[in-house]
């Protein structure tokens, strides 16, 4: 029993040694623990110090400017090939020789002006056949029509009373015949004669007699209608006799500049072959594609800044004048016309332009330079100096026009900010302003 309590006694104990170790180790754990944690924030205090022991002992030379108030606007850039007004290719619409050239490159040329002779003198006898065939075919509806003359009737009236005498005349022989015969008093031979002159004399009594009713009465219709048809056919030919007259003066369908000319004089030339052509640049464009996410942003009116290669020197403003209706399927675009407003210059046609479409302006943007800006990770700054000091300031950014940007947040009008030497500014450095606010 006494061995029993003892064994507890010193089971006690142990475990009382052992929670008395764990708790020393704990505390020991627990101070050394502080002590790091005491020591990196001594080190991070002494890190901050010397920061800005650092920051107050550099000082960074930088140039600044003001944040301004201003006109600012975004842009569509685009590309195309200046256009004329409009572009005709000239032909001819008769066969023919070229007998005279009237015009020649580069010439100017109203709408109207003759630009190409061609020999006229088959056309011509065309022309003279044509008119007496019509004539003739006139004179003679005109006749019918009108029916016959007095002396034509007289002339018509006579012939039927001879007829009507002869006829009388051979009716009484052959009656006197007709009895001498039954009484055998003349031949056979005698009687067929007087008959036969009889019968001859009273068909040539009801022929006249019908040519002169034909006389009182005119032509019949149907005679009538197939004259009409033979005049009208002698019009069309003369008219088409004068039309190809007409046709070998080729004039201008345009005012434009003549350039192209592909036929020289006395060269034969047909129907559709190119002659020349004629170039309309009392308005000239550029035409330019916008792609699908843009045409939104299009509007007629809309100003251009324009650029053209072959006049580098040279700057060009425009409008949007026209946008298509419908988008090419291949390239996905839609056709947009810019008119060039006044140019300066001469400019040829299918040179290549680059433009800047106006698509929107803020009349009244906090403008700073684009140098002004320091990117980092976590967003865009802009150094702001006072009192010597170069403090941070994320900004939002809105509108970017070439080397200007639209400050949407974060500035305000008249302050000073860094534009060059903001790349080795930290928050709180110190600057020396080298030439001043700009």
């Amino acid at each position: 029993m006494q061995e029993a309590n003892l064994t507890r006694k010193d089971l006690f104990m142990r475990i009382k040694k052992r929670t008395f170790f764990i708790i020393i180790l704990l505390i020991a754990i627990i101070g050394l623990l502080i002590f790091r944690v005491s020591n990196r924030m001594n080190e991070r205090r002494q890190n901050e110090d010397q920061q800005t022991q650092i920051k107050e002992e550099i000082i960074i030379p930088v140039r600044t400017t003001l944040v301004k108030t201003g006109e600012i606007s975004a842009f569509l850039k685009v590309t195309g090939v200046v256009e004329a007004n409009e572009t005709v290719r000239v032909t001819s619409e008769i066969m023919g020789q070229a007998k005279e050239i009237k015009v020649k490159d580069g010439q100017e040329v109203k709408k109207g002006d003759v630009l190409f002779v061609l020999n006229d003198e088959q056309i011509k006898i065309q022309i003279a056949q044509a008119q007496a065939t019509l004539d003739s075919v006139q004179a003679s509806y005109d006749k019918i029509k009108s029916g016959a003359r007095p002396q034509e009737i007289k002339q018509a009236e006579s012939a039927v009373l001879q007829a009507k005498i002869n006829r009388d005349s051979a009716e009484e022989n052959f009656i006197r015949m007709q009895k001498l015969f039954s009484e055998n008093a003349i031949s056979e031979q005698q009687f067929e004669q007087a008959k036969n002159q009889y019968e001859i004399a009273d068909v040539q009594y009801q022929s006249a007699q019908e040519s002169y009713e034909l006389v009182i009465e005119g032509a019949a219709e149907e005679d009538l209608k197939s004259v009409e048809a033979q005049v009208r056919q002698a019009k069309a030919a003369l008219d088409i006799a004068k039309y190809q007259l007409k046709n070998t003066k080729i004039i201008a369908p345009i005012s434009g500049k003549v350039t192209s000319i592909a036929v020289s004089s006395g060269e034969m030339i047909s129907p559709s072959m190119p002659l020349l052509t004629l170039i309309d640049v009392s308005r000239i464009f550029v035409k330019v594609g916008i792609s699908e996410k843009d045409i939104s942003k299009i509007k007629e009116g809309q100003k251009v800044k324009l650029e053209i290669d072959a006049f580098p020197e040279e700057q060009f403003q425009g409008k949007v004048t026209s946008k298509g209706v419908a988008v090419e399927q291949i390239s996905k675009t839609l056709e947009v016309k810019i008119e060039i407003i006044d140019p300066a210059v001469d400019i040829p046609i299918g040179v290549f332009a680059r433009g800047d479409i106006i698509i929107r302006t803020n009349n009244n943007a906090l403008i700073i330079p684009a140098s002004a800006l320091t990117r980092k990770k976590d967003g865009i700054y802009v150094f702001v100096v006072e009192e010597g000091i170069a403090k941070q300031k994320e900004v939002e950014l809105g509108i970017i026009q070439d080397e200007r940007v639209e400050i949407l947040t974060g500035l305000l009008e008249n302050e000073e900010i860094v534009v060059l030497g903001n790349q080795e500014l930290e928050n709180g450095f110190k600057v020396e302003v080298l030439e001043g606010v700009e």
